[in-house]
C-alpha cells in the first residue's frame, strides 16, 4: 500500500512533470501557417529552448510511464486472470473513456475553428469536413488531434499486454529490463507502442512486482549531486548541438544518460526539499488535482495560442523566446481555470473526462 508521503509525492511530482510537458510542447523554432512555415535562426533563443524542451523536460514522459507501471501492478496479490480483468475494468473508465472523449473533443474543436473565417488560416492540415470515414476513425482511435493522447494510447496497449509483461518481469527479472533499455537506447520501435513507453512502464512494473520499496528515500545532502550531474549533462549536450558537433553517438549518449539521471534526481531532490513539509497543507496542493485535465486540455490550446501570439508579435528571435515562456504560463492558467469551472458547474462531465480524478 502507498503511505501518505508517497501519495503526496506522486501527486506533486506528476503536476511538476505536467508543467514540464507544457513547456516541452511550447518549442516553437518552426511555426506552420497555411501561407508557409516560419523558421527562427539559431541564437540565444534556440539554445534556451533546446536546453529546456530537448533537455530538462525530457524526463517527464518516462517518469509518467514509470509511475503508471508502478501503480498498475502495485495491488497485485496472485496475478490471477481475475485480478487482470478487474484492472481492465477500472482502466476502461480511467483511461480508455477519457481517451475517446478527449479525442472527439479535439475533432469538434478543430471543426468549429476551421469554420470561422478568422481562425481558418491558422490550420495547415486537411479540413475536418473533408475527412473520409477512415481518416475520421484514425483521428479518433489512433492519431488524435490532441497529439499528447499518444501517451494514453500506448498505455492502453501496454495494459492489454500486461499479463505477458508480468510474466517476463517475474521470471526474467532485470534482464528483460536491460533488453528494453537497449531497444530504447538504439530507438528500435515496436509497431504497437514506443520503446520509451515499454521500457519505463516495465521499469515501474518491476518496482511493484519485485516489491522494491520506493516509499521514502534516505534524505542525504549528497543526493543533490544527481541534480548537478543531470543539469551538467544537459548543458554539455545542448552546447554541442548548438556548435553543430558531428558525433551523433556522443550526443545520444549524453541525451539518454541525462534522462536516466534526471529521473533519479527529481525523485531524490523531492525528499531533500520536502523532508519536513506536509505538502498537503500548502496553498498549491489544490492545483495537483488538475494534473490530468491540464494534460488533456493543453493541446491543441497551446498550439492555437502560439500561432496567435506569432500573428500578433511577428517572427523574430525575441518574439519566439517571449512566446516560448509566456504561452505555457497562459495555457496552464487557462487550463486550470477551465478545469475549475467545469468541475464546479458540470461535475459529472468533468468526472467522465478525467476518469474520476
Amino acid at each position: 500500500m502507498i503511505n501518505k508521503f508517497l501519495s503526496d509525492k506522486l501527486k506533486a511530482i506528476s503536476f511538476l512533470l505536467m508543467v514540464m510537458v507544457v513547456f516541452l510542447h511550447s518549442y516553437n523554432l518552426e511555426i506552420k501557417f497555411t501561407t508557409g512555415s516560419g523558421l527562427i535562426e539559431k541564437g540565444y533563443n534556440s539554445f534556451i529552448q533546446d536546453l529546456i524542451s530537448q533537455g530538462v523536460t525530457r524526463i517527464a514522459v518516462p517518469l509518467f510511464f514509470i509511475i503508471s507501471g508502478y501503480l498498475f501492478f502495485l495491488s497485485f496479490k496472485n496475478s490471477s486472470l481475475t485480478e487482470f480483468f478487474s484492472k481492465y475494468k477500472k482502466r476502461s473508465k480511467t483511461i480508455v473513456l477519457p481517451y475517446l472523449l478527449w479525442s472527439i473533443y479535439g475533432i469538434l474543436l478543430y471543426l468549429v475553428l476551421q469554420l470561422i473565417p478568422f481562425s481558418k488560416p491558422f490550420f495547415t492540415n486537411e479540413l475536418i469536413v473533408d475527412y473520409s470515414v477512415n481518416q475520421l476513425l484514425n483521428r479518433i482511435f489512433i492519431n488524435p488531434i490532441p497529439y499528447q493522447l499518444w501517451f494514453l494510447r500506448d498505455l492502453i496497449v501496454l495494459i492489454i499486454f500486461s499479463p505477458i509483461l508480468y510474466w517476463l518481469i517475474k521470471y526474467f527479472k532485470f534482464y528483460i529490463i536491460s533488453i528494453f533499455l537497449i531497444t530504447w537506447f538504439f530507438q528500435l520501435n515496436y509497431l504497437i507502442f514506443s520503446n520509451e513507453a515499454l521500457l519505463f512502464f516495465a521499469l515501474g512494473a518491476f518496482f511493484s512486482i519485485k516489491k522494491i520499496n520506493i516509499q521514502k528515500t534516505k534524505v542525504k545532502k549528497r543526493n543533490v549531486i544527481f541534480s548537478i550531474i543531470w543539469i551538467s549533462l544537459i548543458i554539455i549536450k545542448t552546447s554541442l548541438v548548438y556548435l553543430n558537433f558531428e558525433n551523433e553517438w556522443l550526443i545520444k549518449i549524453l541525451h539518454k544518460s541525462s534522462i536516466l539521471i534526471g529521473i533519479i534526481s527529481i525523485w531524490l531532490i523531492y525528499d531533500v526539499i520536502f523532508k519536513k513539509t506536509d505538502i498537503a497543507k500548502t496553498k498549491y496542493y489544490q492545483l495537483f488535482q488538475y494534473t490530468f485535465f491540464l494534460y488533456a486540455f493543453h493541446e491543441p490550446v497551446l498550439t492555437i495560442f502560439k500561432k496567435a501570439f506569432y500573428y500578433i508579435l511577428g517572427q523574430s528571435e525575441l518574439s519566439s523566446l517571449l512566446i516560448y515562456i509566456s504561452v505555457p504560463l497562459v495555457t496552464i492558467f487557462v487550463s486550470i481555470l477551465i478545469g475549475f469551472i467545469t468541475r464546479k458547474i458540470i461535475p459529472k462531465y468533468y468526472y467522465l473526462m478525467t476518469g474520476g480524478r
